[in-house]
């Protein structure tokens, strides 16, 4: 066998082939975390949506159920509070998490009712913010007028509430 001559041997271009595969490799894996970053995001931006979605839909059963025929039961109700509440937990920054807990407790309470109208709104300007809605310029007038779909009887409902 015969040798060859260090100074025949090709090191820069060894350096290159293995500093050129390292850094392809380095390449495509910081690409695959990158994605399997995006799909938990993905999921967890999902389940997000789903968990906000049923907390406005509930408020919308409750009070439009009677008009179209589909009243909600109260262990209906309960239900899917507790559902909410599941994934509230797991989900929820917590600022909605709190914010969902100061509502809940709020609608329990038989006195001042219609105060958790304004924390109903005040949780569901935190969940507009957090799904991407960062600058809402939404008031409790402009939720009111949305939900009652009249101003003169919003006007009404201020007056009696004292807002």
């Amino acid at each position: 066998m015969t040798e060859i001559p260090i100074e025949q041997i090709p090191f820069k271009e060894i350096a290159l082939l293995i500093l050129g595969t390292l850094s392809t490799f380095l390449v495509w894996r910081v690409q695959h975390q990158k994605d399997k970053i995006r799909n938990v995001e993905s999921q967890l931006s999902d389940k997000k949506y789903q968990m906000y979605s049923e907390l406005i839909y509930i408020l919308f059963d409750i009070t439009n159920g009677e008009k179209v025929g589909k009243k909600v039961s109260q262990r209906d109700l309960l239900k899917r509070i507790l559902a909410i509440k599941r994934d509230m937990f797991i989900y929820a920054p917590d600022e909605i998490f709190k914010k969902f807990t100061k509502w809940t407790l709020e609608i329990n309470k038989v006195e001042n009712s219609m105060s958790q109208f304004k924390t109903y709104f005040e949780l569901m300007k935190l969940v507009r913010k957090d799904m991407g809605q960062k600058n809402t310029k939404l008031d409790l007038d402009d939720f009111m007028l949305f939900y009652m779909q009249s101003e003169e009887e919003y006007q009404v409902l201020k007056e009696q509430n004292g807002w």
